[in-house]
């Protein structure tokens, strides 16, 4: 499972599903702001060019779990409120919706769980130094990518997945036994395509293995393991205020040993968020 993938191992796994590429407005927008003169009103008028990036992006940048004090209402607005970095996690983020599900309604509540998890990883991970708060987002945003892209292939995937999950069935057996892929490898090599720093990448092709806090896979780099042991805290913060099911208890006691957490830390940041998340 920690094998990389090679471009004829990916073509063979791939069997006709299609990968969207990077959206050009994307790849613009961050290739403009890195370079070194970008300045906030560049990047806005880059970002307003897009009619279909400036109205969600709005959206976002007013939603209650960004918490702006007071409401923006243009890009450039947002770009001086938000800063630069966290707008460009949100332009991301309408990117990737949009790519994989165009206009249709039916991911709508797949992307709010998303946007949620990306957030609450984001604040888990100012808590941790060593920890880009970044890098973060953006795995929490991309680590199930794949599902919808399966989904689009395969239209009787959430039925299946649904149904033998709750025999007690990993997601990922189910994935590989029905479809010859899983999820997370479809994600990797999105994230490649999209040409996301590896740690991402990697980190979303092993998010469902638990084996890579064992010592024995420390050849796993820590910052995938930080990733990953991020993303799962903030889906446990997530699945409790959705009142869900979620795999935490698979990975708990390993995560908050990585992290050098005890469950009442944890249970306290967890409190803190979910304060937060219930307009406390």
């Amino acid at each position: 499972m920690h094998t990389e993938l090679t471009s004829d191992l990916t073509a063979k796994i791939l069997n006709g599903i299609q990968i969207p590429p990077c959206p050009d407005s994307l790849t613009s927008i961050l290739r403009a702001a890195k370079h070194p003169s970008a300045d906030f009103a560049s990047i806005a008028n880059l970002i307003s060019k897009d009619a279909g990036i400036t109205g969600p992006l709005l959206k976002l940048a007013n939603s209650p779990f960004i918490g702006l004090r007071s409401k923006v209402t243009s890009v450039l607005q947002a770009v001086n409120v938000l800063g630069m970095q966290n707008t460009l996690n949100l332009v991301q983020n309408i990117a990737l919706r949009q790519s994989l599900s165009g206009n249709s309604q039916s991911f709508e509540k797949f992307w709010e769980r998303s946007s949620m998890t990306a957030s609450i990883a984001e604040k888990i991970a100012a808590r941790f130094p060593e920890v880009s708060r970044d890098h973060a987002y953006i795995a929490a945003l991309f680590h199930d990518c794949g599902i919808p892209v399966l989904m689009m292939k395969f239209p009787d995937y959430r039925e299946t997945v649904m149904a033998q999950s709750k025999q007690g069935r990993n997601i990922c057996e189910i994935e590989n036994s029905v479809f010859s892929t899983t999820h997370t490898v479809v994600g990797n090599m999105l994230t490649r395509s999209w040409m996301l720093p590896l740690q991402i990448c990697k980190a979303i092709l092993l998010h469902h293995d638990e084996s890579i806090f064992h010592a024995a896979t420390s050849a796993i780099e820590p910052e995938v393991r930080n990733l990953v042991g991020i993303v799962h805290m903030a889906e446990c913060i997530v699945d409790e205020h959705l009142a869900a099911k979620g795999e935490w208890h698979l990975f708990e006691r390993a995560i908050l040993e990585h992290f050098e957490l005890s469950a009442q830390e944890f249970f306290e940041l967890k409190q803190d968020i979910l304060a937060v998340l219930n307009g406390e």
